[in-house]
Order: structure tokens, then C-alpha cells, then sequence
């Protein structure tokens, strides 16, 4: 590594930062924790210290930091677990308990065991913190051994992708997934991601001067408006510019949200003031503005975002604005990570029930599943598939899969249409094979509900994973707390 333990913790875990960021009791906690390992690992291994800084600069809890600190000592049986728990209490014990890393078999073509899935699921115990810990540990593996080119890494690289990435988008923890995303990246395809980084690093250099002239002019629009907002720039990643290529189809240089502006401020009503001030300003593109506050995505996601035209002599490219509060700041970037140091208990012990079920459905699912193979498909169609969102009787809120049309909202929707009845799509009569789009309003008239059976709702596309849904082998997504009713 070239660095001893003693300064690569200095650098991210300093007593004084310690301090400043934990009540004296957490903060005794971490340091008692850091000593113990450095006497047992005999500043042998830097690995549990590099992943506590990382899990301190994501704002974890003390209970997080204590256990990467300690987690390494059992698995290399420099420590036994009774004596963790004599030492730091049941809280620390509780996470680490059956805390492991268990290699899943894989032959290049996602041919998994149940057992190892299983095993996986099992170690991660439907637990946020025990997730965290262990995507922290894989992330750092993976980073260690991205000059590597050996079978166990690749494996390593595409089980990650697989299961780590989806569950670490699923905890929001959005920094944590795009360098688990990026060292995949590089990992299974190294000629690809050095093309594609040959080609963004000449526009870089374009990209952070457009950045730091907008941050500059726009700080000053919202401080002469009486806005006080913290206005970040923000550049896509090498693995999202490459999946938004692949998806789009468009190249480097059409992608519109490649550079872009977050806006951080204290309420949401001042969200929408800003967003009403930069349409007066700027010049909105159609059709780009979504309202992610008001319509939370699936695993809690919360922000305003639009794009507006290129500014003359500055930006060549439209620019994305994606404002939020401080609370839902800390929520996209670090997730479960943080509820546990910013909020009281009970807040974060709310905030995160939502997310304890769906892992804790995990395993349900998993054992529901025909084949490991299966599982891993419900678990990404869950997470990454694009939907839309529909608007039914009494306003009612339906998912479903792109390209769904009105006979897949009335089975999703459970709702029976009698002869003679009116299916309307914002207003007007329409076909049962109508394809619907994002934001569609769906009126039923004379119809009666369905009795609820499986055969009414048989023919839903399979692709459907909305709340409230459940498919042949699935569990209904949680509803994501509304997270600017701040505590």
C-alpha cells in the first residue's frame, strides 16, 4: 500500500474530527475500537481502517465505524466474537454476528448456487448496517485489485453488479454504488473503460470550466433572490455515461445530463421557488423537468431535477439542475449510512423500516424463486427497469413496465370492465391496446371492482414491480417515507 495504518487513519479518522462528529460516548466507542485493532492485526492490515474512514466520510453512525473496524479481526480469527461483546457491548456484537463475505459461485454465464445466494442473504440478514459493512468491504476490494486481471476478480466484479450494486442502490447509498459500478467497469471491460475515459478526459477540462463560471453566476442569482442554498457541480461517472449511451443510443457528446448543478437548500418550498426562478432565467427544455419530491422514486429518491438550453459562450450542452434539501441531499448520496448519526433513534429507526422489509423480503423471495438465476432478475427488475407512473380513479398511483397499455393498468389495477363501460386515458375514449405514457390520468366509468382473484389479474405483464404489486414470486416494494416531512 506504501502508506502505515497509523497515518491512513489519521487522514480520515482523527480524534479531533472523531469528536467533532459523534457524542463523547460514540466517540469512545470508535477510538476503543480503533485501538483494539491495531493491537490485534499488529498494523499488518490496512483494510479495516480504510474502511472506516470511508464509512466516517459517508457520514455512518459509530456503531458502522466500530464494526469495520472490528469486522476483519473475526474473519481472520484475531478476535473471538464473545469477547467483541464483552468489550463494545450487544449493539456492536449484533452487527457483526454472522457478518461474512461468502464467495458466490459463478461460471461467466450467471449460473449461481441457491446455496451461495443464500448465504449471502443470510450474512447481510435483512440489516441495513450489515449491508453497508459489507458493500464498504467489497467496494474496497475491488478498488485494490483493479490492476488484476485474474478469473477471482472478474467473478468478483460481475457478482457485484448483480447483487451488491442494486442493494446499494436500493440503501441510497448513490456514492458508494457509482464506485462499485466504476471499478466493475474497469474490471470486465478495461479496453472499453479506457477508450471511454480517453475520450472524456480532453471535454473534463470544458466540463469543470463550464461548471465553475454556472456555479459562480448562479450562487450570486439565488443570493440577489434571497435564496441561501450550497451549489455543488456534479460530472457523470465513466459507467453512467456508458450505460446512458447504451441506452439512449446517443454518443459522448448528445449526452444532455453529462454536467450538471445540485442545489441545496433548507425547505421544500424553497425547492420549488428555485426551480421557478431558474425557468425565468434560463430557458427550460420540454419535457425534461421531473418532480421527484412530490413522486418519490422507488427507494426513496427525492429532488427536483430539469435541464435547460445551453448558455450562450458558456455551455455548449443543455444543464441539469437537480435542487433538494440538506436532509435529502444526505439521503441520495449516503443513504442508510447516515440516518443513524444525524437522527434521534427513533426517526432513523422509522426511516429505515422501509428498507429493513424489503431486504428482510429478500430472502422470501429468494426461496420463492425457480432458480438463483430467477431471483437475480427480480431483484434488477425491481431496482433499475424503467416505469410509469399512472394516475387511476380517486388518484390512485400505479406502476408499470414501459410500453404498458390500458388492458395491463386495468389488470395491474385490479379493475373489472363490464360491457358497456368507458375506459377514458386523459379524457378522451380509449382502446384497451392503447399504450399509456408517464403521467397518464386513467378514468374507468360504470365499472365494478374485480373480486381480487388470480385469474382476473393473470394477464399483467410480468415486468410490472410497483407498490403494491405482487407478480408470481414478489413482495411489494416499500413506500418510501416522505422525507422533507424533516423531524
Amino acid at each position: 500500500m506504501g502508506r502505515d495504518i497509523p497515518e491512513l487513519a489519521h487522514d480520515s479518522l482523527s480524534i479531533e474530527r472523531i469528536k467533532q462528529a459523534f457524542t463523547a460516548a460514540d466517540a469512545d466507542l470508535v477510538t476503543r475500537a480503533y485501538d483494539f485493532s491495531r493491537e490485534r492485526a499488529c498494523g499488518v492490515d490496512p483494510t479495516p481502517f480504510q474502511a472506516a474512514g470511508l464509512l466516517f466520510e459517508q457520514d455512518a453512525d459509530a456503531i458502522t465505524v466500530a464494526g469495520a473496524l472490528l469486522a476483519p479481526l473475526i474473519w481472520q480469527d484475531l478476535a473471538d466474537p464473545s469477547d467483541i461483546r464483552e468489550r463494545f457491548g450487544p449493539a456492536v456484537a449484533a452487527v457483526l454476528e454472522d457478518l461474512s463475505s461468502p464467495s458466490i459461485s459463478y461460471s461467466g454465464t450467471r449460473q449461481y448456487r441457491r446455496k451461495d445466494v443464500r448465504a449471502l442473504l443470510a450474512s447481510m440478514g435483512g440489516v441495513p448496517h450489515k449491508a453497508l459493512l459489507l458493500i464498504t468491504f467489497r467496494l474496497l476490494a475491488l478498488e485494490n485489485a483493479t490492476g488484476f486481471r485474474k478469473a477471482g476478480v472478474r467473478k468478483m466484479a460481475r457478482e457485484t453488479l448483480d447483487f451488491y450494486v442494486p442493494i446499494a442502490d436500493r440503501l441510497s447509498l448513490g456514492e458508494l454504488r457509482r464506485r462499485l459500478e466504476d471499478a466493475c467497469f474497469h474490471i470486465l471491460e478495461p479496453a472499453e473503460y479506457e477508450r471511454l475515459r480517453q475520450k472524456v478526459t480532453p471535454i473534463q477540462a470544458e466540463d469543470d470550466r463550464c461548471l465553475r463560471i454556472l456555479l459562480s453566476g448562479v450562487q450570486r442569482l439565488l443570493s440577489n433572490n434571497g435564496i441561501q442554498a450550497r451549489v455543488q457541480g456534479r460530472t457523470k461517472s465513466l459507467h453512467g455515461i456508458r450505460r446512458k449511451m447504451m441506452r439512449t443510443g446517443k454518443t459522448l457528446e448528445e449526452i444532455m445530463d453529462r454536467i450538471g448543478l445540485r442545489i441545496i437548500v433548507a425547505t421544500v418550498p424553497e425547492c420549488y421557488a428555485v426551480l421557478g426562478l431558474l425557468h425565468t432565467h434560463f430557458r427550460p427544455i420540454p419535457g425534461t423537468f421531473d418532480d421527484y419530491i412530490g413522486l418519490p422514486k422507488d427507494n426513496g429518491y427525492q429532488s427536483l431535477h430539469t435541464c435547460v438550453y445551453p448558455v450562450r459562450e458558456i455551455s455548449h450542452k443543455p444543464i441539469e439542475f437537480q435542487i433538494r434539501t440538506e436532509l435529502m441531499h444526505m439521503e441520495a448520496e449516503h443513504g442508510s449510512a447516515a440516518h443513524w448519526r444525524y437522527k434521534s433513534g427513533t426517526a432513523a429507526a422509522a426511516q429505515d423500516h422501509y428498507r429493513t422489509q424489503w431486504m428482510e423480503g429478500l430472502a422470501r423471495q429468494h426461496e420463492k424463486a425457480d432458480s438463483a438465476e430467477a431471483f437475480i432478475d427480480l431483484l434488477h427488475r425491481q431496482v433499475f427497469h424503467d416505469h410509469l407512473v399512472v394516475f387511476g380513479n380517486s388518484g390512485r398511483i400505479v406502476r408499470l413496465a414501459e410500453k404498458a397499455t390500458v388492458r395491463d393498468y386495468l389488470n395491474i389495477a385490479n379493475v373489472q370492465v363490464h360491457k358497456g363501460a368507458i375506459v377514458k386515458v386523459n379524457g378522451k375514449a380509449a382502446a384497451m391496446d392503447q399504450p399509456l405514457r408517464d403521467g397518464d390520468s386513467v378514468e374507468v366509468l360504470a365499472s365494478a371492482e374485480s373480486s381480487g382473484s388470480e385469474a382476473e389479474a393473470g394477464g399483467m405483464k410480468n415486468a410490472f414491480y410497483g407498490i403494491g404489486a405482487r407478480g408470481p414470486f414478489e413482495e411489494p416494494l416499500y413506500n418510501p417515507n416522505p422525507l422533507y416531512q424533516e423531524q
